[in-house]
């Protein structure tokens, strides 16, 4: 543990870099994969449910939409989760690989981790379900407080902006406090990776390995994922505000037939943001996984590579 609790982040990064240059190209293929996928479950939601979910949310159907575009975004994103623990767990075999001194092949790297999609699946099945299941029910409960809110209105407008404004404070709230959580759990699970794939845990194991060794590197681990959080936030940030734009889509009518219209006149700039954040992911994706092999390897005993060494 020393070994690692002795990088700082400047260390931690030039080390990392060091690793991902040396198989760069197989790397960034991998990363492009779940990049892919998500970038594209994230368009065909779009198309198949913006106009449902918009229709759900003005007449406050909380059941039609938590039973139709959240239960769907739930399965691709465990499709998604899938494909990123087999990616990543390549990822890492592959920085192990170029740590020891070897070749990287990607070719062994897939014999190794054959089996890690099924042992890590009721995890994963646990998370996506976890997740529909929050947002069904926050989702339910604002509309509901909406719809109240909304049939008070005529009877006594005070109290219906006042449902208003204490639901929008709830709805702030529930969004830091999911921010929250969200980067605990990247900070908790950052090594889980690298635990399934170099060691072949089973289940729930390499949960707990990650929730055990993050503990004395937690400041560390929140440093690295913020820098690249913070590159990745400010390139699509950037890209996105140009196309915005470049494309910036007329006023559509109020009515269903309006709701189409306006999806389709916003799909080309989503596509094209979306296209930069598939870039961007491809990049930092394995980034971050080779990054967590390193530190894993100096908390578990494997053997110190040059670049961990002094």
């Amino acid at each position: 543990m020393g070994a690692v609790n002795r990088l700082d982040l400047s260390r931690l990064f030039a080390d990392t870099a060091a690793l991902y240059r040396r198989c760069f190209r197989q790397l960034l293929g991998l990363g492009v994969i779940p990049a892919t996928v998500a970038g594209g479950t994230v368009l065909a939601l779009v198309w198949l449910y913006a106009t449902t979910l918009m229709t759900a949310v003005v007449s406050f159907n909380p059941a039609g939409l938590a039973s139709g575009a959240l239960l769907a975004a739930a399965a691709a994103w465990l499709a998604w989760l899938l494909v990123t623990v087999q990616c990543g767990a390549m990822v890492a075999q592959m920085a192990s690989q170029a740590a020891d001194g070897r070749t990287p092949d990607l070719r062994a790297a897939l014999r190794e981790t054959t089996t890690l999609v099924p042992r890590l699946l009721l995890p994963c099945l646990v998370l996506s379900a976890a997740t529909w299941l929050v947002s069904a029910v926050g989702v339910t409960v604002g509309l509901n407080v909406l719809r109240a809110a909304r049939l008070s209105a005529a009877a006594d407008r005070t109290a219906a902006l006042s449902a208003v404004l204490t639901m929008l404070g709830s709805v702030a709230l529930a969004a830091l406090a999911s921010v929250a959580v969200t980067w605990w759990l990247r900070v908790k699970l950052f090594l889980l990776l690298p635990a399934a794939s170099l060691d072949k845990l089973p289940g729930f194991a390499p949960v707990q390995r990650s929730w055990q060794l993050t503990r004395g590197i937690s400041g560390l681990v929140f440093g690295a994922l913020f820098v690249v959080g913070l590159a990745e936030g400010a390139v699509v940030g950037i890209g996105s505000q140009v196309v915005s734009a470049l494309v910036a889509p007329p006023a559509a009518a109020g009515d269903f037939a309006g709701l189409v219209t306006l999806v389709s006149q916003l799909m080309p700039a989503l596509t094209v943001t979306t296209a930069v954040g598939v870039a961007v992911t491809a990049v930092t994706g394995p980034f971050l996984t080779v990054m967590s092999t390193l530190a894993y390897r100096g908390l578990t005993g494997y053997r110190f590579t040059p670049l961990m060494s002094g």
